[in-house]
């Protein structure tokens, strides 16, 4: 009964996400516990089951809150902007200049692992060139959002955070085995913007476009953003250099790295308490969204694992499967990563899928974290096409084009992206067979 109750639980939170019946909150919130009741736990077990999923996702949801305000602050002050408009002032009308820093400012920006950031600041900046160079901006959001999603697993991203929680391994631990990974993937990328660019290149032969190149490396102006020339705008490079340190060298949790450089960056760049208050409310939407969807998916990793639903639904899907082939499990979801992205939310993927995946393939010897950085590489440079993504909205309305005509352009690139970088984790160990 249980496994059955388990199986029926996770289908139907996976279905209401996917209409947009129930949100991931409410379903990873009340559907646990009602299959838990029927299940014939008492409230006390109840209880010990939530508090356990808890206590797994805490850290995850802290590191969250305290990244996203981190770099929201840093955003607000400019941090970046020098670095990106020096890579704009190179273009010189070249459309392979234009494709090839559309992938390295895309890389520099995702840095904070904010989607909806980076096409806020990466869209409005380059449309206007790619319209003026005649090249279609799908090109330009495939070259976004592909640069993104390689850059989308830095231990503060929201994928690595979800695939942490659900996965009980450091954040970090998961991430710095995977930097090879994203390294292959940039030059893969590189490839890939060399081939756009060279075919805007003969599009162009024998027009003019001198002239064209005022305002081209002009970046949207925001208030609270401070010169390079002021004390302030060092101290944040500083202070971010010291935090990303501190994370490399593992001196403290991750979440900690960020907490200790959020207070330090109030402090910098806002002494007065009103303004501390202003920023954090500011900024606050996004970071208790993500912690809230965490803690809400402790609730449903914590009653799936106290009440053995797990282990039964992994063994009867490893009764269905063909002798010796659970062990290669998590390798066919990450190859198909791409197109479940199209119908998973992150939510789905990372606290719904991702359990039974681990659980069939743990039983087989295959260790967690090789299921987790498959399913992390499979999924990843597939988040800018997925409809049920929200920030591919915003990407899609800020370049003008429809959700139909970026996924048709944009989804072999991607499939094909996700499938190379998971074949080069397997070859060089990342990912153990």
């Amino acid at each position: 009964m249980i496994t059955a109750l388990g199986f029926a639980m996770m289908f139907s939170i996976i279905a209401l996400i996917l209409l947009r019946k129930l949100s991931p909150i409410v379903a990873f919130s009340t559907l646990p516990i009602a299959a838990a009741l029927l299940a014939g736990f008492s409230p006390q077990e109840l209880g010990e089951f939530v508090g356990s999923g808890l206590s797994m996702v805490t850290p995850t949801a802290a590191l969250f809150v305290f990244a996203i305000l981190y770099f929201g602050i840093m955003r607000e002050r400019g941090l970046f902007d020098p670095l990106v408009a020096a890579l704009l002032r190179r273009i010189h009308g070249d459309p392979l200049r234009l494709t090839v820093i559309t992938v390295l400012m895309t890389a520099l920006v995702h840095l904070d692992g904010i989607g909806a950031a980076t096409f806020l600041l990466t869209i409005p900046a380059l449309l206007p060139i790619y319209q003026r160079l005649r090249i279609s901006p799908l090109v330009m959001l495939c070259l976004i959002g592909l640069s993104a999603g390689v850059m989308n697993m830095v231990p503060w991203g929201g994928t690595t955070t979800r695939a942490a929680a659900t996965s009980g391994i450091d954040a970090t631990a998961l991430w710095l085995p995977l930097i090879p990974v994203q390294g292959f993937g940039l030059g893969l990328l590189i490839c890939f913007a060399v081939f756009f660019g060279l075919r805007g290149r003969r599009a162009l032969s024998g027009l003019d476009v001198a002239g064209e190149r005022a305002g081209l490396t002009q970046l949207p102006e925001r208030e609270e953003a401070v010169s390079p020339r002021h004390w302030c705008y060092w101290a944040n490079v500083v202070l971010t250099v010291l935090v990303l340190a501190a994370l490399f060298a593992g001196l403290f949790p991750l979440y900690l790295c960020f907490m200790i450089g959020l207070a330090l960056a109030l402090l910098i760049n806002y002494p007065d308490l009103a303004a501390q208050g202003r920023q954090l409310a500011r900024h606050a939407p996004d970071a208790l969204q993500m912690a809230l969807v965490m803690f809400a998916a402790g609730v449903l990793l914590g009653v799936i694992s106290g009440s053995a639903m797990s282990d039964g639904m992994a063994d009867a899907l490893i009764a269905l499967l063909p002798d010796g082939s659970a062990r290669y499990l998590h390798l066919v979801v990450g190859i198909f990563g791409v197109p479940l992205q199209m119908i998973f939310s992150p939510d789905a993927y990372f606290f719904a899928l991702m359990p039974l995946v681990r659980d069939i393939a743990s039983a087989t010897g295959v260790p967690a974290e090789a299921v987790a950085r498959a399913m992390l590489i499979g999924e990843n440079t597939g988040f800018s096409i997925s409809p049920v993504v929200p920030s591919v909205y915003l990407a899609i309305g800020l370049a003008g084009v429809e959700l139909r005509q970026h996924i048709k352009h944009t989804f072999l690139w991607a499939w094909g992206l996700s499938v190379a970088l998971l074949i080069f984790a397997v070859l060089i160990g990342v990912v153990q067979l």
